[in-house]
């Protein structure tokens, strides 16, 4: 299995849709890939805005 960084976000949805298949808490899964696309984005902006303003 791949690790999450690795993972594409079809990647991750699959597996937390199995996840929750298999018992696990639906809103604890949820907010991980609420999370994690929200860091991702995160991430991505400020590189975009660092490349933009000369800091990267």
């Amino acid at each position: 299995m791949p690790d999450d960084n690795d993972a594409t976000q079809e990647e991750r949805a699959l597996r937390a849709m199995a996840n929750i298949h298999a018992g696990a808490d639906i809103t604890d899964e949820a907010m991980r890939l609420s999370n994690d696309y929200t860091d991702r984005q995160t991430r991505r902006v400020k590189a975009w805005f660092a490349r933009m303003t000369g800091r990267g």
